[in-house]
């Protein structure tokens, strides 16, 4: 049987604004735990914005929009989308497929992007 082919996957997840405020980091972690569970690799995951939503979403006005690059093989999506609409800390999600030229380019300009994360955490923890 030939090994899964896997592809880099851009995913956008709103996140409660609330609920991020009490613990950004558990919160966030959230979503690179769903991506292991399912047998993926987080290449970059950072904070992209907090917005004001164009028509309230669950009582809420605004949101954490919380930009994640991750590796995976195909089958590991539907599972991940489920997770995340089944979680209370997720408003929204949008996952979509990288077209592999310009994979790298959109995770390198996420990670330079990614002040926070790259604070005080060696290279070879990345």
């Amino acid at each position: 049987m030939a090994a899964k082919q896997t592809h880099v996957y851009e995913g956008m997840f709103i996140l409660d604004p609330s609920k991020y405020a009490r613990d950004p980091a558990a919160t966030s972690q959230q979503i690179s735990d769903m991506v292991a569970q399912n047998g993926g690799t987080v290449l970059a995951s950072r904070l992209w914005d907090e917005r004001k939503l164009a028509y309230p979403i669950n009582g809420l006005k605004k949101g954490i929009y919380w930009l994640t690059y991750f590796k995976m093989a195909g089958d590991g999506i539907a599972p991940l989308e489920r997770q995340c609409e089944i979680n209370d800390d997720i408003v929204r999600k949008l996952i979509l497929k990288v077209d592999p030229r310009i994979a790298d380019a959109l995770v390198q300009h996420a990670l330079a992007g990614d002040t926070s994360q790259r604070r005080g955490t060696p290279a070879a923890a990345e």
